[in-house]
């Protein structure tokens, strides 16, 4: 079982309250690829990357067809977070029944905990112009992190983490 650092969940929880900016990869059943920039991301047991569903269509029909997905920070100059996580992915809807597990992550407790992302954590760092003016949260991505990689130039592709 891979097991993230600590130095990757710190990164993976900034900046701001809302969690990390990251990079969600995904692919559709024939290999073509959809990334999208997500802004409420934690981290939940060792080796989960969870991430809020809000205006997922293309990433949530990719996941669907294909739970193979990549994740990446989008700031990793800051303090040296050269990763890329690779694993596979869940989009946990409400309306799953109430044990569905994903690898140890339990759909009740993640919805009843991470549901409602924007209200528990909003991002008041965001200006007021350009925030949306109902988020509506319809899930929770999980991933199950299997591998981890360096992008740092000089390392890019080696393993950091692997399951």
């Amino acid at each position: 079982m891979v097991k993230l650092t600590k130095e990757m969940k710190e990164a993976l929880r900034v900046p701001g309250k809302g969690g990390s900016l990251i990079y969600l990869c995904t692919s559709n059943r024939d290999g073509n690829p959809n990334i999208a920039a997500m802004r409420f991301v934690a981290t939940h047991m060792d080796d989960k990357i969870l991430i809020a569903d809000m205006f997922l269509l293309k990433t949530k029909a990719n996941i669907k067809e294909n739970p193979e997905v990549a994740v990446t920070i989008c700031h990793p100059l800051d303090e040296g977070r050269w990763w890329v996580f690779r694993g596979k992915a869940v989009d946990m809807e409400y309306g799953f029944p109430r044990d569905f597990d994903w690898y140890g992550a339990n759909a009740t407790d993640i919805l009843n905990e991470w549901g409602n992302w924007n209200k528990a954590e909003p991002p008041d760092e965001v200006p007021p112009d350009i925030v949306f003016p109902k988020a509506v949260q319809r899930g929770v991505v999980v991933v199950h992190v299997e591998e981890a990689y360096s992008i740092e130039p000089g390392h890019v592709g080696e393993k950091v983490l692997e399951g």
